[in-house]
């Protein structure tokens, strides 16, 4: 009989985790045994998750009903490992889910708790299970990561059972990685020169609007139930604002959460987490760490940028308004790095002048005849602008370390278009870069092997 390798071709998948069988010719069933097959099978390796039925029918008569390729090994599937979890246990219409939060709905909802309450409960995270490739190779399985979560102002831990309590009467308040209870201060009425700006070590609630010039900080959460104009608000925890911001310009929101409104207009907007908007963003510069929800609105102008993901229904319009979307990147701080960048070189190239100069007045004062009045007072001002220069060097270095560039993983990063995206939009994914030239529908945008893909929803 001749040799196996003529008759059959095995083909190992890129994981290693089955072996295919496939025909190259006819043979006799007669000529063939078992243990010459698994000889066959033990040289290239294969030792492992052998199916000793589909061995059989291909040695006995049955080979004619088998379909060529076959699977004839399969290897032991890893299981990975799970991370840790948090379950809320307090009342669920207490806590506004991320589903509720992507569709806008409830976000009048503030979360309450009393002395004593139980809050959340931790599970810990899974080792996981090892697998076994055909090679019969162990293949490690991933432990879970646990989940990165503190107990923060009023609110205690406790490692026996893993639960958070309130340790006072107050508001909950999720933040990024931390778990508070917040005292509330309550305005029943707009911001104005009456109440003046608002400071305050829980959380803020407006039952009305704020005009143009006020600040309202807090170090838990912001609810504005009515509009923001050209205002400033900065909240440790999250910003809710039932209506929207009309910034004129000068309108920002800064949050280390999320950032929940209706509409952005002429805003900037920053958020530690998601931002989610019901209708549209325009002419705003907005950031968020993680996502940016438009679902059912518009992006119109003006810049986005999101660590993960962007999730709208129209891009730019037919008026082709240049916008700006920028994912894995914060665009606002990746052309101030370009700027700082410059600015650096072309203070490092006149120090380095001065410094060429400032050698050669050195040079010329160790002569007999020394520096001239004029050459001494020029040498007085090299030192103090090299000084000058140096310092600006410093100030631009730490600046730089300052921002926060890159702000996802490559390999997570996509742009959710269920609508039109429309010419003059340009598009950066991490440090790629491309302009959307013609017209689009339903389409989903991400990085693959270092270039921007399309694919239609």
């Amino acid at each position: 009989m001749e040799s196996l390798h003529e008759i059959f071709k095995l083909t190992i998948s890129k994981d290693k985790m089955s072996a295919t069988l496939d025909r190259k010719q006819d043979y006799q069933e007669d000529l063939l045994n078992e243990q010459l097959l698994l000889s066959f099978l033990e040289e290239q390796r294969v030792t492992f998750g052998i199916d000793m039925e589909k061995i059989k029918q291909i040695v006995s008569g049955d080979a004619a009903n088998l379909m060529f390729p076959v699977v004839i090994a399969n290897g032991l599937p890893v299981e990975q490992g799970k991370d840790g979890e948090i379950t809320y246990v307090c009342t669920q219409n207490e806590i506004v889910k991320q589903e509720e939060r992507r569709n806008f709905r409830d976000v009048k909802k503030i979360p309450s708790l009393n002395k004593g309450e139980q809050i959340a409960l931790l599970s810990d995270p899974t080792l996981g299970q090892n697998g076994r490739n055909v090679f019969n190779e162990e293949v490690l399985a991933k432990a879970g990561k646990p989940i990165q979560i503190r107990a923060g102002r009023n609110v205690l831990y406790h490692k026996k059972n893993k639960s958070f309590y309130a340790t006072i009467d107050g508001q909950l308040s999720i933040g990024n990685k931390v778990i508070h209870i917040f005292d509330t201060y309550e305005l029943n009425a707009d911001v104005s020169l009456q109440t003046g700006n608002l400071k305050f070590v829980g959380s803020i609630v407006i039952r009305g609007n704020v005009p143009t010039g006020y600040r309202v900080e807090a170090e838990g959460d912001i609810y504005v139930y009515g509009l923001v104009e050209g205002a400033y608000l900065e909240a440790q925890g999250n910003v809710y604002v039932s209506e929207g911001i009309a910034g004129l310009g000068k309108g920002t929101i800064i949050s280390k959460g999320d950032v929940t409104i209706g509409y952005a207009n002429q805003a900037a907007i920053d958020a530690g987490k998601d931002i989610m908007v019901k209708h549209s963003i325009m002419h705003s510069n907005c950031v968020a760490k993680e996502h940016i929800y438009c679902g059912s609105g518009n992006i119109i102008g003006g810049s986005c940028s999101a660590g993960q993901s962007i999730e709208v229904k129209n891009v730019g319009n037919k008026m082709y308004t240049k916008t700006e979307i920028a994912i894995g990147i914060n665009q606002k701080d990746y052309e101030l790095e370009n700027a700082l960048k410059k600015e650096k070189q072309a203070l490092t190239d006149n120090i380095d002048k001065l410094h060429a100069i400032g050698n050669r007045l050195h040079e010329k004062e160790k002569t007999p005849d020394g520096l001239m009045p004029k050459e001494r007072i020029l040498l007085l001002k090299q030192r103090k602008s090299l000084h000058q220069m140096k310092e600006k060097v410093r100030a631009i270095d730490l600046e730089l370390q300052s921002l926060q560039v890159e702000l996802g993983d490559e390999e997570h990063i996509r742009l959710i278009v269920k609508g039109d995206i429309y010419p003059n939009t340009e598009l950066r994914f991490s440090k790629y870069k491309k302009t959307i030239n013609t017209l689009h529908k339903f389409i989903q945008i991400h990085l693959k092997d270092g270039e921007i893909t399309t694919n239609s929803l």
